[in-house]
């Protein structure tokens, strides 16, 4: 996948997540970049016509009779409006949009190798979620604390939004590990 840097994206913009709303990916996003994150549905989404630095999209909905789902057409319908579409390789819907939007989608995935960030050797330990993130020239370990349940996708759709506008693999590891949160802006 062909990706955009920092530098060709406008970093005071700010970035979108779409989904269910008061989401831990958000969260993250804020603390890994230090810019503003809003939290939209996906009908919010797909009515929007601000431009976004980066969009992420959490499509934990299943599509009606198999059609998009909601967060899906959201996701097609704001990558027009978006430095970067964020997405998840291990979505059908995601390969669908990163097949057809080269260069415009930072990709991540539980182990699908042509994601532009992978996660490796997932486990959890010590009530501790644990995985190597992969890019294609960095390899670090991200230790989290589970919470009440593992939230794989909400981390690496964090770390890979961050990626995308050009936050350092380390240093956004370390910060999701609990170190000092860097800001971007």
């Amino acid at each position: 996948m062909t990706t955009r840097t920092s530098s060709q994206l406008n970093d005071r913009m700010p970035l979108a997540v779409v989904g269910r709303g008061d989401t831990l990916t958000a969260g993250l996003l804020r603390q890994l970049t230090g810019l503003p994150v809003e939290e939209l549905t996906p009908y919010q989404a797909a009515r929007s016509r601000r431009d976004w630095a980066a969009v992420v999209v959490e499509n934990y909905d299943l599509p009606n009779s198999g059609g998009l789902s909601g967060c899906a057409a959201a996701r097609w319908q704001m990558a027009r409006h978006a430095g970067v579409i964020v997405v998840g390789l291990d979505d059908p819907e995601g390969r669908r949009l990163a097949a057809a939007m080269p260069g415009s989608v930072y990709a991540y995935s539980d182990g699908r190798p042509q994601a532009d960030l992978t996660a490796k050797n997932v486990r959890l330990r010590g009530g501790r979620l644990e995985f190597e993130a992969l890019t294609d020239g960095e390899l670090t370990r991200v230790r989290v604390p589970c919470g009440g349940e593992p939230r794989l996708y909400d981390h690496l759709a964090a770390l890979a939004g961050a990626l995308a506008l050009g936050v350092p693999l380390s240093q956004a590891a370390d910060a999701l590990s609990g170190g000092e949160p860097r800001s971007i802006a």
